[in-house]
C-alpha cells in the first residue's frame, strides 16, 4: 500500500514541475531578448544629405544656368585651337570691318566698347552657317586668348546684303555673349584683336586689328 503522506515522495514528485515552469519562463526571456535584438538590427541608418546639383558655383561656367549665363557671360570659355573647318573658295563672304573701341550705335550715339564685325555677302543667295573664331593677343605679356561661337541659324546675310555682329552681353538683336573674364575685359595693355569669319558655300575671311591700351571703356563713365 502507497503510503501519499509521505513528504519526501511528494518533494520528489513536484521537482519535475517546477523545472519544466523555469525553463519556460527562460525560454521566454530568451525569446523576447532575441525579438528585441532582431528588431534593433533591422533599423536602417539615415540616408546621406544630396550633394548640390548646381556644384560650385563660386569657379567661372561652373554651376551656372543657361539664363544666367547668356547675361553674365560666365558660360564662354576659352578654346585652345580653332574649331572652323570650311575648305570652299567662293568669295562671297566679306569682312567690312573690326571694332573692338570707340563703338557706336546706329544712331551714332556712344555704347560701351565691344567686338564688333561688320560682315556682307556679295553673292546671289544668302550667307547661313555663320561661325565666329576671334583671338586677343598681349604683345606686352605675350599671353594669347581665343573664343569661338557659332552664331544661331537665323543669322544669316541677305544676298548683296550686310549684316554686324555685336559680342557683348546686352542680350540685344545680333548681340552675342562674350566672357566677363576675358584677356580683352581684364587686361589694360595694348591688344592684338584678329577675327575669323566662316560662312556656308563661302571662302573663310581673316582680319587684325589694334586695341589700344587703357582696357573696354564703359559708355558714360
Amino acid at each position: 500500500m502507497t503510503n501519499n503522506s509521505n513528504p519526501s515522495r511528494q518533494y520528489r514528485r513536484a521537482r519535475p514541475t517546477r523545472r519544466i515552469v523555469v525553463f519556460a519562463g527562460l525560454v521566454l526571456a530568451g525569446t523576447a531578448s532575441l525579438a528585441a535584438c532582431s528588431s534593433a538590427s533591422t533599423t536602417k541608418p539615415a540616408a546621406p544629405s544630396a550633394v548640390p546639383a548646381n556644384g560650385n558655383t563660386t569657379q567661372p561656367g561652373a554651376g551656372v544656368t543657361p539664363a544666367s549665363a547668356a547675361s553674365s557671360g560666365a558660360q564662354v570659355l576659352p578654346v585652345a585651337t580653332n574649331p572652323i573647318v570650311n575648305n570652299s573658295s567662293i568669295k562671297a563672304l566679306v569682312i567690312d570691318g573690326v571694332m573692338a573701341e570707340n563703338n557706336v550705335d546706329a544712331a551714332g550715339k556712344t555704347v560701351d566698347d565691344h567686338l564688333e564685325i561688320a560682315l556682307s555677302n556679295t553673292g546671289s543667295t544668302p550667307l547661313s552657317g555663320v561661325e565666329v573664331f576671334y583671338t586677343f593677343t598681349d604683345p606686352t605679356t605675350g599671353t594669347v586668348e581665343s573664343y569661338y561661337s557659332k552664331l544661331p541659324t537665323d543669322f544669316s546675310i541677305p544676298a548683296n546684303g550686310k549684316r554686324i555682329a555685336h559680342f557683348d552681353n546686352t542680350g540685344a538683336v545680333d548681340h552675342f555673349p562674350v566672357s566677363d573674364f576675358s584677356l580683352y575685359k581684364t587686361s589694360t595693355n595694348a591688344l592684338d584683336v584678329t577675327v575669323t569669319v566662316s560662312a556656308k558655300d563661302s571662302a573663310v575671311q581673316k582680319m587684325t586689328i589694334k586695341k589700344d591700351a587703357g582696357g573696354a571703356e564703359v559708355a558714360g563713365a
